[in-house]
């Protein structure tokens, strides 16, 4: 007969093992299940992403950095704000100095007729990434406005939003 301490030695190796094996992974549950967000909405003051799925929250996450002038529309390149509106992710890839890139659609048609007005250009090459890593990267999770008008998430939360999100996923940046 089995005593339960050595029952209970096996069990434990056995948890052990399949915790070591989820995390080696590399994606969490949520991803490895194959869901894709519907949309995502942005609250700039609260400094959190949520991503939807049937009209509920599915996860959110803080946003760590956000552009280094954050209140108000981005009206022109160099501003150093983050667009409000409603924009689309168009194109996904690898970024060297940030993890992953989620680029979102600004400037829009109406953000490009506004520049236009006031003879400037409106910029673009906003999105979604991590952080720098590092030193780098530690010191600027201190200084919560430092991008140009990108949306700056933790590492990890950036590689997991990569997972769930696809091009063309609607995005509403709130203020």
């Amino acid at each position: 007969m089995i005593s339960f301490l050595h029952f209970f030695r096996g069990f434990s190796v056995l948890l052990l093992v399949v915790l070591l094996s989820a995390c080696a992974s590399g994606e969490s549950p949520l991803v490895r299940s194959g869901f894709k967000a519907d949309y995502i909405v942005v609250q700039k003051h609260d400094r959190v992403l949520s991503l939807w799925a049937n009209g509920k929250i599915i996860k959110s996450y803080p946003i760590l950095a956000l552009g280094a002038d954050p209140v108000g529309h981005k009206r022109q390149e160099g501003d150093e704000r983050t667009p409000e509106g409603r924009y689309y992710i168009n194109e996904k890839h690898e970024s060297k100095n940030f993890q992953k890139f989620l680029e979102i659609s600004y400037p829009n048609e109406e953000d490009k007729r506004l520049a236009k007005t006031r003879h400037v250009q409106a910029g673009g090459n906003v999105g979604i990434h991590g952080d720098r890593g590092g030193w780098d990267g530690f010191i600027q999770r201190f200084d919560g406005s430092w991008t140009d008008g990108c949306l700056t998430l933790r590492n990890s939360d950036v590689e997991e939003v990569y997972g769930l999100v696809s091009v063309g996923t609607p995005i509403w940046i709130k203020p």
